[in-house]
């Protein structure tokens, strides 16, 4: 027998082989499994319309997560409806039963509020409410509107019984002074028709103001009550009255909270629903009062008249007022009523809101014991009489609008009033008795000046018209302003006074300043012009009164004013050489394409003019007179704007308000422009900021830059828009303020990084702003060009961005990337090459450079490489 013979054994365990089909088969069964245990549930829905249902694409939301998909839409056999197939997560299998709900969201507005608005955008959806017991189903009809919400988290859920729904959606607010706490969930009619369910919820961290004796009403809408002469309109807020919404009232401490389910009665309003005292209350049977007058005590309601019934012998008029249960400790033995009409003059508007509201019943507090029964005083009882502190006399010639009560004002602070007036014994002036009250009687001494504080004065000239006004007060009713000199001297006060037109005349024309002046800090102000500005205005820090300007003159040459301030002592430490002043009268508008910019001082200052002033850098000490120029607004307080003249060839549109612009930064506006040398050349004064001071100086140069559409770009497109603006650069000489603008940018400009300037032979496709390549990477731009004086070659100057600087050797070759091109033979074919779309429209150049070469310097000139 052979070596070679084979062996031939059994093998005892199957090959490995068929291993293969056992797991592929086990892979199969377990695909199986998964897509039967994945598979959905299939119903059908039920809708009117099939508008904003997509087959595929129509979700099933249920809080916000896809629950299901429509899988297909088909008419129904009546032609009555559409039936909407839907393949449901397997997960709500236990819950699809009788009870769920499905409804289709979409975008709703209704007076009652905005529904379904993120469907704008996602597109309608069908959302869902499952069904937590009932029978298994496959067949539902969809609702019209959304189901109320399940009862399942956290808070207060109460159920309110009313006659009617007046006004009250579901959605409607629940509403605790004024916040809302919780809101309307739906409402129906019980079961045997005769009350409203409203099912309401409140929010969990409000659920501790509901107790059990807590009351409801309905405040939606505008509720009219109309008794002639008396009308009663009742308001609430804007959202309740366009889409309802429940008031309660406070809690009760000692009560009991109330629990999920706890019924209410909803009252109509306000009134039905409180549990307030009752007061009784007689007048006279002629008194015109009606059900529902206000009840009012210090300007506070508190209460309405709830009936008003006239005795059996017509001799009174018998009222019970419902009253706010916190009214109660105002109730006392020598508590006061009585009927209060409006009055309306000429010289007393203090009541117009009482005018509008009509008549009403007012409650002066007493002291005492508690009472619930009282009679009304036929008339208002006295005003209360001033606690005088000193008496005297002023005189005047003429009264104004001063009438007996008018005002004493220190400040603008009532201290005082007028007793009376009468005509001096003469004839030749008016003689007005006041007083000052106790605690203010030591504001007055021998030297304190009065003037007339009342209306409006208007002071009318060439440079403008001043209005001036003390308080509201004054202004209705008249009124009397002083001050004491800031002399040191003080006197006892005198018995007789002078009264002053006004304050200019009360100050000697502010030479006799206010003693809360003394020890202040005297500035001067120059100014082109004072619009409103004049003496008495404030000085303001911060929208705060520092000072005051106490004269206004107008300079020797006519040219200009000059103000004069002082600053009161405790802040004249805030005025330095840094410190920047600017007229703060008014509204000041900085209005452009760019911004909208509304600024205003304090409401004194907008009325009657004033100037304030801020410290945007560190100064030294000034001394007394120190002048400082007054800027017309606070923009150009902090940017100082220095005036320059720069006059350019005609043919360049420029406006006012364009731009001065280094190096892409704003340093300027063009103040205005005007056309000389009868149109051969326009002239532009500009204001440099503070940060472009620098460029009035010799050698500065300015050009006008506007917008050019080209192929390849737009050279400054926003000049499209904007207009056109000036750039410059800087000079280095002694100050210049009137320059002669170039007719086009400078060829060559010293550019952050490495500028250059290759020579080519001619210009080609390249342009201002043709990119720079090195190793197929754009890293510079053309900048500009130019022809020499003898016009063999065209200079071209490169600005290299300063991070690839370093790559440009002194050895570099520059070559023309531009366009397209092409190399045609007869054996070798039609070669193609261009660098890029950008080259080919818009032109380039690239270059490469040796490794042991220098660095190039700027300025260096290369010649381009040839082809």
């Amino acid at each position: 027998m052979s070596d070679n013979t084979p062996v031939i054994k059994r093998r005892r365990t199957p090959s490995a082989v068929w291993f293969l089909p056992i797991l592929a088969a086990i892979i199969a069964g377990w695909l199986v499994y998964q897509n039967y245990r994945d598979q959905g549930v299939l119903i059908e829905v039920m809708f009117d319309s099939a508008t904003g249902l997509e087959a595929n694409k129509t979700k099933v939301l249920y809080r916000g997560l896809p629950t299901g998909v429509v899988k297909s839409l088909k008419i129904d056999e009546d032609l009555r409806r559409v039936r909407a197939v839907i393949e449901m997560v397997p997960e709500t299998a236990d819950t699809l039963t009788d009870e769920a709900q499905f409804w289709l969201v979409k975008p709703q507005v209704s007076l009652s509020g905005v529904r379904g608005l993120e469907t704008l955008l996602s597109g309608h959806y069908i959302g869902f409410q499952p069904g937590m017991s009932g029978k298994t189903t496959d067949t539902f009809i969809a609702n019209d509107q959304p189901p109320p919400p399940l009862k399942d988290s956290d808070g207060l859920y109460l159920t309110l019984t009313a006659d009617n729904a007046r006004s009250v959606y579901q959605g409607a607010k629940v509403y605790y002074r004024d916040i809302e706490v919780g809101e309307v969930l739906s409402h129906t009619l019980s079961p045997n028709g005769q009350r409203v369910l409203i099912e309401t919820y409140i929010e969990p961290r409000y659920t501790g103001l509901i107790k059990e004796n807590t009351r409801f009403w309905n405040a939606s809408g505008i509720r009219i009550k109309a008794d002639l002469p008396k009308i009663d309109i009742q308001v609430d807020s804007l959202a309740s009255i366009i889409a309802g919404g429940i008031h309660f009232s406070p809690p009760d401490e000692d009560a009991k909270p109330a629990t999920n389910g706890t019924r209410f009665s909803l009252f109509d309003d306000y009134e039905a629903a409180q549990d307030g005292i009752i007061v009784k209350l007689r007048f006279p049977s002629a008194t015109e009062i009606s059900e529902g007058t206000v009840v009012m005590s210090r300007g506070v309601q508190i209460g309405r008249v709830k009936e008003a019934t006239v005795t059996d012998d017509f001799k009174y008029l018998d009222t019970v007022l419902f009253l706010d249960p916190r009214a109660k400790d105002l109730l006392r033995e020598s508590s006061r009523f009585w009927l209060q009409k409006p009055q309306l003059s000429i010289t007393n508007l203090s009541n117009i809101g009482d005018l509008l509201r009509g008549s009403f019943i007012e409650l002066d507090p007493g002291q005492g014991a508690e009472k619930l029964s009282f009679t009304a005083l036929n008339l208002a009882p006295a005003k209360r009489q001033l606690a005088m502190g000193k008496s005297f006399e002023l005189k005047t010639d003429t009264l104004g609008s001063i009438t007996k009560g008018s005002p004493i004002l220190y400040r603008q602070m009532p201290v005082g009033e007028v007793l009376s007036y009468e005509l001096g014994s003469d004839g030749s002036h008016i003689i007005i008795h006041a007083a000052i009250e106790q605690q203010y009687s030591h504001l007055l001494s021998g030297n304190t000046r009065f003037w007339n504080a009342s209306g409006i004065k208007v002071n009318a000239s060439l440079r403008g018209v001043s209005v001036s006004t003390e308080s509201a007060t004054s202004l209705l009713l008249g009124g009397i302003s002083f001050f004491n000199p800031g002399d040191g001297k003080k006197s006892a006060p005198k018995s007789s006074y002078t009264l002053y037109d006004d304050y200019q005349s009360a100050s000697d024309n502010g030479k006799l300043s206010d003693q809360r002046f003394a020890g202040a800090l005297k500035i001067r102000l120059h100014a082109e012009e004072t619009g409103s500005l004049k003496a008495g205005d404030p000085v303001l820090y911060k929208q705060i009164r520092v000072g005051e300007i106490t004269d206004v003159t107008l300079n020797k040459d006519g040219n200009a004013v000059t103000l004069y301030a002082l600053i009161e002592k405790p802040y004249k430490h805030l005025v330095h050489e840094g410190t920047r002043f600017w007229n703060a009268s008014g509204i000041s508008a900085d209005v452009s394409l760019r911004q909208l910019d509304l600024k205003m001082e304090s409401l004194e200052a907008l009325i009657s003019g004033g100037i304030a002033f801020a410290n945007f850098e560190e100064g030294a000490a000034i001394k007394t007179n120190h002048l400082f120029t007054l800027y017309p607004n606070e923009s150009l307080s902090e940017l100082q704007p220095l005036g320059i003249i720069v006059t350019f060839p005609a043919g360049k549109d420029l406006q006012p308000l364009a731009d001065i612009r280094y190096k892409g930064q704003t340093v300027g506006k063009v103040r205005n422009v005007k056309v000389i040398e009868q149109g051969k050349r326009i002239k532009a004064f500009i204001d440099l900021y503070r940060d472009g001071h620098f460029l009035a100086q010799e050698g500065s140069r300015f050009w006008v830059v506007s917008s050019q559409i080209r192929l390849s770009a737009i050279e400054n497109p926003e000049g499209l828009i904007l207009g056109n603006y000036v750039e410059a650069s800087e000079g280095n000489g002694k100050a210049q303020f009137q320059f002669k603008g170039l007719t086009k940018p400078p060829a060559f400009r010293n550019y952050e990084g490495l500028n250059l300037i290759v020579q080519v032979p001619e210009l080609g496709s390249l342009m201002k702003g043709s990119p720079v390549f090195f190793r197929q990477v754009p890293v510079g731009r053309v900048t500009n060009f130019d022809l020499p004086s003898v016009g063999q070659h065209v200079n071209v100057f490169v600005n290299i961005n300063p991070e690839y600087a370093s790559y440009v050797r002194a050895d570099s070759e520059f070559e023309n990337i531009s366009g397209v091109r092409m190399d045609l033979s007869l054996f070798g074919g039609l070669k193609v090459k261009a660098e890029s779309l950008e080259t080919i429209i818009g032109g380039g150049l690239s270059f490469t450079s040796p490794t042991d070469s220098p660095k190039a310097a700027s300025g260096a000139i290369f010649t381009l490489k040839d082809d």
